[in-house]
């Protein structure tokens, strides 16, 4: 096995693994976006980091809102990748797409929560 064939197993059998590091998260799409027809809501497994405003880490809490938000996921699980500027809906909240990469297999996207600096 190949250094790349071993790091694709990797993202499925740790980093997107429920027991180690990934948590299960809502992600909202629509097939009509204006008009916010054709809503599905998937329950998908991802690992995410909230910050604050000033940019510093906050944990997961109710009632916690969280202006910038990074999101590392498998991309055939999201099943498309966003671009740049788009509306992403996260757990219910809406943010826009700040950057999009694949890093080694991990779709990396960063997001901010609309009337964030």
């Amino acid at each position: 096995m190949n250094l790349k064939e071993q790091m694709a197993l990797d993202v499925q059998n740790v980093f997107m693994n429920p027991l180690e590091f990934a948590e299960i998260h809502t992600v909202t799409t629509f097939t009509d976006e204006a008009t916010q027809k054709g809503r599905k809501d998937r329950q998908l497994l991802m690992i995410v980091e909230k910050f604050t405003l000033d940019g510093k880490p906050i944990q997961s809490a109710d009632g916690v809102s969280a202006h910038n938000a990074i999101i590392h996921i498998d991309p055939l699980t999201l099943a498309y990748t966003p671009r740049y500027d788009q509306s992403f809906y996260l757990d219910f909240l809406q943010y826009t797409v700040k950057g999009v990469s694949n890093d080694t297999g991990i779709l990396k996207i960063v997001l901010q929560a609309n009337g964030a600096r």
